[in-house]
């Protein structure tokens, strides 16, 4: 028995199968159904209805040199959204910052200190005395040559001997300057996207377990024939739009207890699809 799905990409119509619902797509792992958010045969049809399975690079935006992607990728992270970090990189590439690799704190910090543009007003960069440091830190590991760039694991480890550079944005950064499929950005959005999909477990710890946990979004990864680079893209653009939905479909598998909130428009249509942990 097996699964259709039909969905249009622009003006054109596809049809393609998956294994059926009951059947594993890893150990302890069903397909389910494509058309019930978060299961495994749910992600991959999402990336089919998003033409993303044959392109020869991941959709992101690349910033380009290594120092470009350095920066971009410290000034994202904890408590800075998406549209803060671009507004602070740009920024600093305006100042001449990263092309020069300045590794004075000080120049860095008084640009971070400055207004923002941001969507038509102004807004202030959240950590600028700590990024300022974290990137002159980083312009002097690049200018020295200590950065290996020759794999995806390698580029992340050597990232690591930056300062304010952990897994996640070493990561995140290998991705994006070699479109590496060796290592994966472990974000709130994966966690949850793992938790749900059953390739994460609640008690493991991904300040810990980082690496074990990277190895085993990647295994899943090609357990469905999907990129990492590519799933990671996807999950991220759709969690953050499903925002508390995703949550209360957390809590449904693993309390019982928990009562959906009265939904709004979005839970209206999707919350269905929730299940309670049995």
């Amino acid at each position: 028995m097996t699964q259709v799905v039909r969905y249009w990409v622009g003006e054109a119509e596809f049809e393609r199968q998956l294994p059926a619902a009951e059947n594993f797509v890893a150990p302890g792992i069903v397909w389910g159904e494509h058309w019930r958010p978060f299961t495994p045969a749910y992600w991959i049809s999402q990336v089919w209805m998003n033409g993303l399975d044959d392109k020869p690079h991941a959709p992101y935006h690349g910033h380009g040199s290594l120092a470009e992607e350095i920066a971009f990728c410290l000034l994202s992270g904890y408590g800075v959204t998406a549209e803060l970090a671009t507004a602070a990189y740009d920024a600093c590439a305006q100042a001449g910052l990263i092309r020069s690799l300045n590794t004075d704190a000080n120049d860095w910090c008084e640009v971070l200190k400055s207004p923002l543009v941001l969507a038509g007003r102004t807004a202030l960069y959240r950590y600028p005395n700590q990024k300022s440091k974290y990137l002159a830190d980083a312009m002097k590991k690049i200018s020295e040559g200590h950065i290996d760039t020759s794999g995806g694991k390698i580029l992340r480890d050597s990232l690591m001997r930056i300062n304010g550079i952990g897994a996640k944005t070493a990561g995140f950064i290998a991705r994006n300057f070699l479109d590496s499929d060796e290592v994966a950005i472990l974000d709130i959005h994966i966690l949850r996207a793992g938790l749900l999909c059953g390739f994460f477990q609640p008690e493991q710890k991904v300040e810990t377990q980082y690496f074990e946990m990277e190895a085993q979004y990647i295994e899943f990864c090609r357990a469905i024939r999907v990129r990492p680079a590519v799933l990671d893209c996807v999950i991220w653009d759709q969690m953050r739009t499903l925002g508390r939905f995703a949550l209360d479909a957390i809590k449904c598998k693993f309390d019982p207890s928990y009562v959906v909130p009265k939904p709004r428009p979005l839970h209206h249509q999707l919350a269905l699809s929730l299940e309670p942990a049995t």
